[in-house]
C-alpha cells in the first residue's frame, strides 16, 4: 500500500478493510477533516474516486505542493538551511507560516510534522532530531494517486460544504476523538487542527440523503450517541469484533 508522507499517531487506520466492503470500487466519495490522508490516500489505490476536502488552507497547500513540485520540496527538506537547531523547534512552529514562498512552507510543513511527537504542525513536542531516512524515503517515492484530488473548501466551518450539491455518492468523514463539545465555544483553532460539532455531525447524518459514514476513535459514548444508526466495531487487527472492549475505531453509516 502506498505510505502517506506524513505521520499521524492518531490517523485511523485500522477501518481501510470495512470502508472498502461499504464503498464500492469506482464510486465517487468526498472525504473531509483531511490531514496525513492514510486512509484516502489507499481508498483511492483500490479505485475509489476520492475528493479529499480540508478547509485549513496549510494542510491542501502542502497536498498541492506534493502535486506540483515534489522534486523541489525534497531537495529543500534535504538541504543545509532546513537543518536548524532544536532550540530553534518552538520559534519554527509559531513562524513557519511567515515564509512566503508555499513549497518553502509546506517543506517545513513536514519537517516539523516529522520533529512533533503529536504529527501536529505548530503545536506538540520535540520528539526527534535529524529527519528519520525511511521518512525522507516515503516523502521521495511518494505520488499522488490518479484518482485523488484535493479541494480546500473556504470556511470556518467544515460541515458547511457537505450537502448534497458534492459530487461524490459517498460522504465520509474521519471524526477523530469524540467529546460533547461542553468547553469548546470560542476556542482558537490552528492552522493544522480541527474542531468538531459532533452534534452538528450527528444532526447532518440523520437529515442528509446521502450515504454518509463517519470514523471515530472507539468510544463507548460514541455508541450510545449514534444508537439510532449502524455501527460497527473495529478491533487493532482490522476486523470486526462484536465485544467494544477489542474494538479501537468505530465506523457510524446511516445506511
Amino acid at each position: 500500500m502506498i505510505q502517506s508522507p506524513l505521520k499521524n499517531p492518531n490517523s485511523p487506520k485500522k477501518c481501510l478493510n470495512q470502508l472498502l466492503s461499504l464503498i464500492p470500487a469506482g464510486s465517487i466519495v468526498d472525504t473531509f477533516l483531511l490531514f496525513s490522508g492514510d486512509v484516502e490516500i489507499n481508498l483511492a489505490e483500490y479505485d475509489r474516486f476520492v475528493i479529499a476536502h480540508t478547509n485549513k488552507y496549510a494542510i491542501y497547500e502542502f497536498w498541492w505542493s506534493m502535486g506540483s513540485d515534489p522534486s523541489r520540496m525534497y531537495r529543500a527538506i534535504t538541504s543545509d538551511r532546513f537543518k536548524f537547531h532544536p532550540k530553534m523547534y518552538e520559534i519554527m512552529q509559531r513562524r513557519w507560516v511567515e515564509f512566503k514562498d508555499p513549497i518553502i512552507r509546506s517543506s517545513i510543513f513536514f519537517t516539523l510534522n516529522q520533529m512533533s511527537n503529536t504529527g501536529l504542525i505548530s503545536s506538540g513536542k520535540l520528539a526527534a532530531g535529524p529527519l528519520n531516512p525511511v521518512a525522507l524515503g516515503n516523502l521521495r517515492a511518494f505520488k499522488i494517486p490518479q484518482n485523488m484530488h484535493f479541494v480546500w473548501d473556504n470556511c470556518d466551518d467544515f460541515l458547511e460544504p457537505i450537502g448534497e450539491k458534492l459530487m461524490g455518492e459517498y460522504c465520509l468523514v474521519f471524526a477523530g476523538k469524540f467529546n460533547y463539545n461542553f468547553f469548546e465555544h470560542g476556542k482558537s483553532q490552528s492552522y493544522d487542527t480541527y474542531s468538531v460539532d459532533h452534534r452538528k455531525l450527528k444532526e447532518l447524518i440523520e437529515k442528509t440523503n446521502k450515504k454518509t459514514v463517519l470514523v471515530y476513535n472507539y468510544d463507548k459514548k460514541v455508541d450510545r450517541f449514534y444508537k439510532n444508526f449502524k455501527r460497527t466495531f473495529i478491533d487493532k487487527y482490522g476486523k470486526i469484533t462484536t465485544k467494544p472492549a477489542e474494538a479501537q475505531e468505530i465506523i457510524v453509516a446511516n445506511f
